[in-house]
């Protein structure tokens, strides 16, 4: 029996790792497996949720030092991409901070040369640190597996592994981390990613050497290619009081931290709802997101039934490294949760996000998606508009395929509802090519491609 570590950053972790198939494979293979969780008002959930025979749970102490907080501006600064441009370029015009801004240019520009690159991980891992030297000692691992990447958690525990000589692996814990959260500052022995896209960003922005990149697919999505979830449209519907003979249509709430104008949409649906402007009765199923707060949380309309997901620890917020963003909902998906976003995606004929990777989890239910690029009732410039969002790099492969068309306008969004309501095969090729170019393979099988490849680590 071998021992592995696995850290469990947040509730995506859950979701990708933990409810997917790929831990229950890596626990089937009579290894002992020590769950490493950050927080400690999670621990007693996971202790009792997967603490048995050959799994062990410990709380990972907190890893946001100070100087952790530097690497970590000093990481996404030296991304060279055109998201982290996007990104740098935002908060200056948020602040009006030149110095900073300048700084954070010549990081950006010190980012296109890996000699720079490769400079930085140098100095990071021969920083003095004796993060959670304890349970090295107490539990001397055979392979460290970081499903984060680059959380400061995982970013220690990678260079704890590395400098005691113990084999690691990671994966990003989505399909944007690559281009958007920051540069590879520890790489693990092997690398696994979702589709071919990462694979190249893998190599080309973080200087992997392609025999160490292996593409699995996504593992949350299997859950897909499965019957035991499904209920019918009508015991779904009852736990809204919706009328089930009514078309769903489905939109994702992101956050005020990206669009605070989403209340505004959702009020002129349900107005041209009222009015009858859709080819069919419709009723609007308006999902938040479980992280982030948005202000139309709490509005009330006629044909909207806001729905908040996920479960939550408690009502604490938190400082979130995906984005920067504080005050963030501490929560996680147990497998009622996956199961509800499987049923809310298979029940609706549409759906409407903003740059939201639900235009995936529908893609792999072959359901059609509308992508918001307007702000409400606002006519904004470009650099204040949610459309600036779509050119981030990992989503221009989205926008690439056509299959998800971008709407400008509430007249355009009511257009292209119709499009998709009185033809269910509109773009239903491009639908295809998005799922062929970004999904890699939906055959139910990216947790056992995932757990095979973390196992032979161990050997």
């Amino acid at each position: 029996m071998k021992t592995l570590f696995l850290t469990v950053y947040d509730g995506d972790t859950e979701k990708v790792i933990l409810r997917s198939g790929v831990f229950d494979r890596l626990k089937d293979s009579g290894n002992r497996i020590v769950l490493l969780i950050r927080g400690a008002d999670r621990l007693a959930y996971y202790k009792e949720g997967f603490e048995e025979g050959n799994v062990v749970v410990e709380l990972l102490p907190p890893a946001m030092t100070k100087l952790e907080m530097v690497w970590y501006h000093v990481g996404w600064n030296t991304l060279p991409t055109h998201s982290t441009y996007i990104r740098r370029y935002t908060k200056y015009r948020k602040h009006k901070n030149f110095i900073r801004y300048a700084l954070e240019c010549i990081l950006g520009f010190l980012g296109n040369a890996r000699a720079w690159r490769e400079l930085l991980r140098t100095v990071y891992r021969y920083s003095p640190d004796s993060y959670c030297s304890d349970y090295f000692t107490k539990y001397q691992p055979d392979l460290v597996f970081a499903p984060n990447m680059f959380s400061p958690e995982d970013l220690r525990m990678l260079r704890a592994a590395r400098r005691r000589g113990v084999a690691t692996i990671a994966t990003a814990k989505s399909w944007d981390v690559l281009t958007t959260k920051a540069f590879t500052r520890v790489k693990a022995d092997r690398l696994l990613v979702f589709n071919e896209f990462n694979r190249e960003e893998a190599i080309r922005l973080g200087d992997y050497a392609p025999t160490r990149v292996t593409v699995t697919g996504f593992p949350q999505f299997d859950v897909y290619a499965r019957q035991d979830w499904r209920i019918s449209k009508e015991a779904f519907c009852k736990q809204f009081a919706i009328d089930p003979t009514r078309a769903l249509v489905l939109v994702a709430v992101p956050g005020d931290w990206k669009t605070p104008y989403t209340k505004e949409i959702l009020a002129e649906l349900d107005r041209r709802i009222e009015a009858g402007k859709f080819v069919k009765p419709v009723h609007v199923l308006a999902r938040l997101h479980p992280k982030y707060a948005d202000s139309s949380e709490g509005e009330h309309y006629k044909h909207v039934t806001m729905d908040r997901p996920g479960t939550h620890f408690n009502e604490k917020r938190e400082f979130s490294v995906d984005m920067g963003i504080a005050n963030t909902y501490q929560f996680t998906f147990a497998p009622k949760d996956i199961a509800h976003l499987a049923n809310s995606i298979l029940h609706s004929e549409v759906i409407v996000n903003t740059e939201s990777t639900l235009t995936l989890d529908g893609a792999a239910l072959d359901k059609p998606t509308i992508l918001i690029g307007y702000d409400g009732n606002q006519t904004l410039a470009h650099w204040d508009s949610v459309a600036r969002i779509y050119e981030r790099d990992h989503y221009q492969h989205v926008i690439d395929t056509h299959a998800a068309p971008l709407v400008q306008s509430h007249d355009e969004l009511e257009a292209m509802i119709n499009n998709f309501l009185g033809d269910p095969d509109y773009l239903r090729a491009e639908r295809d090519t998005l799922k062929t170019n970004l999904l890699y393979k939906v055959d139910g099988k990216s947790a056992e491609r995932t757990a095979t490849a973390v196992l032979s680590q161990l050997t």
